[in-house]
């Protein structure tokens, strides 16, 4: 299990690790000019910037999902078809976040006029980076859980599509999975998306390589908690990543990073980690049996602490009827559709 804690009182902000340290980098230590490059905490912090705007877009529409009313048909009175795109460019955001902690890595590295190679990733495995192996299998399988899915839309076509499943009546019955505790939650919605395409017997329907049997879906309520807990995992494996290649090139030691107040950023970093903290612990059914990093953020006269476990521990599961609620578009020939949980 991996602990990691971000604290405003100490650390001036509740930005993953490598901000400060990318903040307090010695001009010395960094090539970027002769690489052609932004300074890396420049590269950082844009690429972060990117990031929680999209975590803040997404959960924005959640809350606008969470609260719709229903129609006298029964039928939600707010249409879903934002959300893909949202999601969308969250996942986006993400991939290239990781391209941009590779890129950071390239230019605190001496410029190689010998190795031409455009992708950064590529270009540390030719020069031998000293710090890229050890952060490439640390992030490795964070990456390689949602690329598939950003590659697909990218190259295969494939489109996102919504999926809320909601609660009417009697609702539903939740348990911790540690402790058995029964809570009852009211007007339960668990509002998710899946990777649509086609499956080998013909129909339309959820991604086989993507999702169990082409019969399921992802909650955002664990996704979003997935993906936050994993960025701050991946910023602590670039500072370690950072440490080692000073030390390899400079024969220095990184000093102990120090408090950094940020007043430029162009998001609310500690009401993102709190709206995430609070998501409801509320999965599909499939995930039941998944870890989920627990993500924990407490506010205290005016600091913040935002701590958070990775990989986490199986949540809750629930039971009870809920009806579910699609949306997709009619493909112009197959008319043989396979929805989610059906």
């Amino acid at each position: 299990m991996m602990n990691l804690e971000r604290k405003t009182h100490r650390d001036g902000n509740l930005h993953p690790k490598a901000f400060n340290c990318l903040k307090l980098l010695d001009e010395s230590f960094t090539y970027h000019n002769d690489h052609t490059q932004r300074h890396p905490f420049s590269i950082y912090s844009r690429s972060l910037q990117k990031v929680m705007q999209s975590f803040n877009a997404v959960l924005d529409e959640i809350d606008q999902i969470s609260t719709a009313l229903f129609n006298a048909e029964g039928n939600l009175d707010y249409p879903l078809k934002k959300l893909p795109d949202l999601q969308k460019e969250l996942l986006h955001a993400l991939q290239s976040h990781i391209d941009d902690c590779y890129w950071i890595l390239k230019v605190i590295h001496p410029y190689d006029s010998n190795v031409q190679e455009k992708h950064p990733d590529r270009w540390l495995d030719k020069v031998k980076h000293p710090a890229y192996k050890p952060f490439h299998n640390a992030i490795k399988d964070y990456r390689e859980s949602f690329a598939p899915i950003v590659n697909k839309i990218k190259h295969n076509g494939g489109q996102l599509r919504p999926i809320m499943m909601y609660s009417r009546g009697r609702g539903i019955v939740a348990r911790t999975v540690d402790k058995g505790i029964q809570t009852f939650p009211k007007n339960a919605r668990i509002v998710g998306y899946f990777l649509e395409g086609m499956q080998p017997n013909g129909r339309i329907g959820p991604d086989c390589e993507i999702h169990r049997d082409g019969t399921t879906a992802i909650s955002l309520n664990r996704d979003l908690r997935y993906h936050f807990a994993n960025l701050y995992r991946v910023g602590d494996h670039l500072r370690a990543a950072i440490a080692r290649t000073v030390r390899h090139f400079h024969e220095k030691k990184l000093p102990r990073d120090v408090a950094v107040n940020d007043t430029g950023s162009q998001y609310d970093i500690e009401s993102i980690a709190e709206r995430v903290s609070k998501l409801p612990p509320l999965f599909f059914e499939n995930e039941f049996s998944k870890k989920t990093p627990d993500i924990k953020f407490h506010r205290h006269n005016r600091n913040a602490d935002l701590i958070l476990e990775v990989p986490g521990s199986q949540y809750m599961t629930w039971e009870g009827e809920l009806m579910i609620h699609y949306e997709t578009q009619v493909d112009a020939v197959c008319p043989y559709y396979q929805l989610p949980y059906r």
